[in-house]
């Protein structure tokens, strides 16, 4: 598989430059086509057939600075775009960020957006974007950390294997970033004291896999002691990976999601970026 179609997030938040340029970078790298989607903040529900308002009245007043604000950013988006001389196209939707990007999203191989950062004034920013999308969109979500980026980005990845469909999932979705990489390593956690009888089978399986789609893999398995998503984000740190991969876990798919411990900790206290899918 390779990415032709690549989705990005695009708004007036202070993370939006760092997140459209690693999309763009990808896109470049791949010749892949970059969609930037820029939203009103205001549900479909309210406008199902798209934006309608009587200019100078009440609901123009509220509603078309926010429309403009959405225009503006993908102005913006337009602009780095160019320079990085990829294919885009500017799509500005009615709706949530995260209903949007979900939807659109459907129709390409990746969805880039930003960790949610608390301390944003915009409120459309901020909304479980990235886990809700992850959820409902059946496509791989590139979490790009408030944190800086280092450059060159996907060249050393870890991968967080568990043998689950999840793990296999994000596994796939990174392979066409993989096959760029000159480091990819795959961590397993193991109880303290427990081996698994069937791990070298998998590991071999695995390592086949990836051979026979141009990744040559080292791999780790470590006993955990630690909470799983910090003891992978230690790790991450203290070898400099600059690419996470790993499955997205919780146990709902409704707005209001219930994370598995290791996907909350990711998510909030990533300083990497995280490809991730469900």
């Amino acid at each position: 598989m390779s990415y032709r179609t690549i989705v990005v997030h695009v708004d007036e938040s202070r993370h939006a430059p760092k997140r459209i340029g690693l999309a763009a970078r990808l896109a470049g790298e791949h010749d892949a086509h970059l969609v930037g989607v820029a939203v009103t903040g205001i549900s479909r529900e309210v406008f199902p057939h798209g934006y309608h308002t009587r200019p100078g009245s009440l609901e123009a007043s509220y509603f078309e600075p926010l429309r403009e604000a959405a225009s503006r950013a993908l102005e913006a988006f337009g602009v780095l775009a160019a320079e990085a001389g990829v294919s885009y196209e500017k799509r500005l939707i009615c709706d949530l960020a995260s209903e949007a990007l979900a939807r659109i999203g459907r129709f390409a191989d990746l969805v880039v957006a930003s960790q949610d950062d608390p301390s944003e004034a915009l409120a459309d920013t901020i909304g479980r974007i990235p886990e809700y999308v992850a959820f409902t969109c059946a496509r791989p979500v590139l979490l790009v950390p408030c944190a800086p980026v280092m450059h060159g980005m996907g060249r050393h990845v870890l991968v967080a294997w568990n043998g689950s469909k999840e793990a296999s999932r994000a596994l796939v979705a990174a392979l066409p970033v993989m096959r760029r990489a000159v480091r990819v390593t795959v961590v397993a956690f193991r109880p303290s004291g427990e081996a698994d009888p069937d791990e070298p089978q998998q590991q071999a399986d695995l390592a086949a896999f990836l051979a026979r789609h141009e990744v040559q893999a080292d791999f780790l398995v470590l006993e955990r002691h630690v909470d799983g998503g910090r003891a992978l984000l230690e790790l991450a740190q203290r070898e400099v990976y600059n690419l996470l991969v790993m499955g997205c876990y919780g146990h709902s798919q409704f707005r209001e999601l219930f994370l598995g411990g290791v996907t909350r900790t990711l998510l909030h206290d990533a300083t990497l970026p995280v490809l991730m899918a469900r």
